[in-house]
């Protein structure tokens, strides 16, 4: 399978967002070159923690955007979010406690659920977004005249 890549059609256009999108794909890139590689052990624990961890910060920060442009979708979104964080962590606590190995068909499934969360509800979430910015960049120029 082939690595990620930050593309434009995978771009948010909120900048501290898009700067977690771009390191949760370095993550995934890297936990593939391991599998690939049958170079996994420590490194694979470590980068999978760093995936979590990044997530829940990530999934948090979007959930931020969405109170405040008030997303009408927050619920189903962020109900979302904290299914896929779920499966990531017992994914991680499985190699902690239970020692599993990561395998490519795991890599592949994040991999997979990574690319989708950007291309269709972050996407979703990105044009909401950008809809209410530009709705209310009008009104914030008229008061900044005043």
């Amino acid at each position: 399978m082939k690595p990620l890549a930050f593309t434009e059609n995978l771009k948010f256009g909120v900048a501290g967002i898009d700067r977690q999108h771009r390191r949760m794909i370095r993550i995934v890139n890297d936990l593939l070159d391991a599998v690939s590689n049958r170079d996994v052990g420590e490194a694979e624990i470590r980068l999978l923690d760093e995936l979590v961890r990044l997530t829940d910060v990530h999934f948090r920060t979007e959930e931020e955007w969405m109170r405040r442009y008030q997303y009408e979708h927050y619920e189903v979104h962020a109900e979302s979010h904290a299914h896929l964080l779920g499966e990531l962590i017992a994914l991680r606590d499985g190699l902690f406690t239970r020692h599993e190995v990561l395998n490519r068909k795991v890599v592949f499934f994040v991999r997979r659920w990574l690319e989708q969360h950007l291309l269709s509800s972050d996407r979703e979430l990105a044009v909401a977004i950008r809809d209410r910015v530009n709705a209310d960049a009008p009104a914030k120029r008229r008061r900044e005249r005043r």
